[in-house]
């Protein structure tokens, strides 16, 4: 089936982004890479303070990792030879620390000693049984189930279809490799490609490149999610960094219902952000039937910016 985004379309979205705001200006974000590759935790995060003391090996940590445990100084050898059942419980101990930092780095020392079936089995408990979710404790095992194989726990963790996991996971990936789960969302089988790409347009895990490619890949996509649900948002999201380039790429569409949908998006973002390129970008359509022209000043003057990507109509 031929894509509605046409030849035509195409050179538009590809002149609009080469020819907005320079490459390179990275949406909000957490963390950074440490020495060893492994994520961080940004500041703004319960956990922020807690990556210096899961990296450093301080003794006291060490002191309380064991008292935790109840065990004797190789904690590592028996952490590794324990059962699924003790593992949950000692998790569910772990649940209970009221230091959200001090549960994070003790639950990242726990799961690096951990294989990944051990792994799979606490994050299960993290999220159903501890504490009626225990976020934390599931970021920290998110971490290190990326660390073994990030490809298989993104997989794993799409499957689940509990955004309270694919979020960390992913956003834990992205610190490691920041490349890596967009390609890999983009390459999912067509079924899943939506829901694969969604969490990272929710987590704020991709940078204007990214977000760029993402807007040309779906708008040009046979997929009809991809186009008229993941499309649209990606574009309004693009509009924070580069909003000539999300414009002429909404209103380059050759779906006219869709091009107004999203250039109503797009204008909503600007709105709150950047009235005057919106204003500049109404003016400077004079091919704008009355009608259309007061909708889209009103979406200008009433901003109302996108939260989470729609999901398909059933």
């Amino acid at each position: 089936m031929a894509s509605p985004f046409g030849f035509r379309g195409f050179l538009i979205v590809g002149a609009g982004l080469c020819g907005g705001v320079a490459l390179g200006v990275l949406l909000p974000r957490e963390g950074a890479k440490d020495k060893d590759g492994a994520a961080a935790l940004s500041t703004e995060t319960p956990a922020g303070s807690a990556l210096a003391a899961t990296t450093s090996g301080a003794p006291a940590n060490e002191a309380a990792k064991k008292e935790l445990l109840g065990v004797g100084a190789d904690t590592n050898a028996q952490i590794s030879a324990m059962s699924q059942e003790r593992i949950i419980a000692l998790f569910e101990k772990l649940s209970n620390l009221k230091s959200e930092s001090r549960k994070y780095v003790l639950a990242y020392q726990l799961a690096s000693q951990m294989g990944p079936d051990q792994i799979e089995g606490a994050l299960q408990a993290a999220l159903q049984d501890l504490s009626d979710g225990d976020y934390v404790t599931t970021r920290a095992l998110a971490r290190r189930w990326v660390e073994l194989d990030p490809k298989k726990a993104a997989s794993n963790a799409l499957a689940s279809k509990q955004q309270h996991l694919v979020v960390p996971v992913l956003e834990a990936w992205s610190r490691m490799d920041p490349a890596g789960p967009l390609d890999w969302a983009l390459n999912q089988e067509e079924a899943k490609r939506a829901d694969a790409v969604r969490p990272l347009l929710m987590g704020r895990l991709l940078n204007q490149p990214q977000l760029e490619k993402l807007v040309m890949k779906a708008g040009s996509s046979d997929n009809e999610e991809m186009r008229r649900q993941v499309f649209p948002f990606a574009t309004a999201r693009l509009a924070e960094s580069n909003p000539t380039g999300a414009l002429h790429a909404a209103s380059g569409m050759d779906d006219p219902e869709l091009a107004q949908r999203t250039v109503m998006l797009v204008l909503g973002r600007l709105g709150q952000n950047d009235p005057a390129a919106g204003e500049a970008w109404i003016a400077s359509q004079s091919n704008l039937s009355p009608e259309l022209k007061q909708q889209y000043e009103q979406a200008l003057a009433n901003p109302r910016g996108p939260g989470r990507p729609p999901r398909p109509e059933r």
